[in-house]
């Protein structure tokens, strides 16, 4: 393998370690909840409402620091091979001080923004502790995915999932250590994931620049990286509209859903972290996906895309179906993981059976989402997103104000907004126009795609 070729065409070598290691974050990221929810139902509802605020950094900057892979992959499909370094150096710059300041203003408002949610002093007392903790995890996750971006761009997927393991035992012995016998508390699982993601990112600066001899240079670094920002900047800013759209809205849905009380917080935490190894699945088909529409997209090889594009989508809605339906049909042992309150059991379970029709329109979007984004077809996706995030939150309040529906007409309400949104997304690619689309042609226009999440979640 030269420099800048990508590791293997096949689908499936590039997307089990995908999927083992965003897996992996996945049993780390639940055996974290269940940390939180041996605390209290307290303490794992009102962290469950937080997500959102972490969120803003963990779906934005990964997204943003995405642009470099399918920016890089197609220069590589193309063999424009001098633009791909640059393209790295400027994916890192940006990630790492979005990383600065997101971690910076959520230290400063760390003690004001649980109160803003509506959270009385005990619940944000917690809230306080987990996000002037978990400020320190964005600092070292804003290089860690410009590396991650790297890897991916060149298909060394099998890398990252080693990587991914080996934290992912770290930071579970550690929030053993931390609550099981220090009695750290909330503090403690997050210290946990802290310390986790900061040895990732030391061991992908490793693997990028000792193993996959990637070399940064400092004589003329500024010109060769201005020449590939504009596109950079014009696809990832537009690409981190649609996260932060979406984690805005949820933080004002988490507002409403803390009025409605500890049962009910706990209960959305719980069903929704019940669905999360379905979602990563589906996450690791369309970022397999993406790196070889992005090589394939340079070459001009559309039929092999849209033949991808097809089989990918069936096997993700078909997997996310299945589970949703074994998940509802065993809600009492799953959510039974995580509490034996009666009420958030069976509250839990009628939010399950709502996410057998919501999970497979779920997948539809994700695979949809990064493929067209991938194959440079950025602005039509965005703006039915955004357009469906906000449009779809007067019809909640509506709903919950005229039927009082509560927690469960939210579900209802963001079942209809996925299998709408679903439909939309699959007329459009059939409409074929992404394959005029793509930054290679013409020599210059931009592609997108959301990005690796290469993340070790508290």
């Amino acid at each position: 393998m030269t420099q800048h070729t990508i590791r293997t065409e096949s689908l499936l070598k590039l997307t089990w370690p995908i999927y083992l290691q965003q897996t992996t974050h996945t049993v780390v990221f639940l055996v974290d909840f269940w940390f939180f929810s041996h605390l209290s139902d307290r303490v794992a509802g009102t962290v469950g409402q937080l997500l959102p605020i972490f969120w803003l950094g963990a779906f934005v900057i990964p997204v943003f620091a995405g642009t470099g892979v399918a920016v890089a992959s197609q220069y590589m499909g193309a063999k424009q091979f001098e633009k791909v370094v640059p393209v790295y150096m400027m994916n890192l710059c940006l990630t790492a001080s979005m990383g600065v300041v997101f971690a910076a203003l959520l230290r400063l408002f760390s003690a004001d923004i649980g109160r803003w949610m509506g959270m009385d002093p005990s619940l944000n007392a917690i809230a306080s502790a987990y996000l002037g903790t978990i400020s320190a995890y964005f600092v070292f996750m804003g290089v860690l995915v410009s590396y991650a971006a790297v890897l991916s761009s060149r298909g060394m997927t099998h890398w990252l999932m080693y990587v991914a393991v080996t934290v992912a035992s770290l930071n579970i012995a550690l929030a053993s250590l931390f609550v099981l016998v220090l009695h750290r508390g909330v503090r403690g699982v997050v210290m946990a994931s802290v310390i986790s993601v900061a040895l990732a990112t030391l061991l992908a600066i490793w693997l990028v620049h000792s193993r996959l001899r990637v070399r940064f240079y400092a004589k003329g670094a500024l010109s060769d990286m201005l020449g590939v920002v504009r596109p950079m900047l014009r696809i990832g800013l537009s690409n981190a509209l649609e996260p932060f759209s979406y984690c805005v809205q949820q933080i004002i849905v988490s507002t409403m859903i803390i009025a409605l009380g500890v049962v009910s917080m706990a209960a959305n935490s719980y069903a929704g972290r019940a669905q999360m190894l379905q979602i990563t699945f589906s996450v690791s088909l369309a970022l397999g996906c993406q790196i070889l529409m992005g090589h394939w997209m340079g070459a001009r090889r559309f039929d092999d895309v849209n033949r991808l594009f097809w089989r990918v989508v069936g096997r993700a809605t078909c997997v996310a179906a299945l589970y949703a339906l074994s998940a509802w049909l065993m809600s009492r042992w799953l959510l039974g993981i995580f509490t034996h309150d009666e009420a958030v059991l069976r509250l839990g379970k009628t939010l399950l059976l709502v996410s057998v029709f919501l999970e497979p329109a779920r997948a539809v979007n994700i695979i949809v989402g990064f493929t067209l984004k991938t194959v440079g077809d950025a602005r039509f996706p965005l703006v039915v997103a955004v357009v469906f995030i906000w449009g779809i939150l007067p019809v909640v309040i509506f709903i919950n104000r005229t039927w009082g529906l509560g927690l469960l007409g939210f579900w209802i309400c963001f079942a209809a907004d996925e299998i709408i949104r679903a439909c939309i997304n699959l007329w459009r690619w059939r409409t074929g126009k992404w394959r005029a689309m793509g930054i290679t042609e013409a020599g210059a226009t931009a592609s997108s795609a959301l990005g690796d999440a290469f993340i070790v979640e508290p």
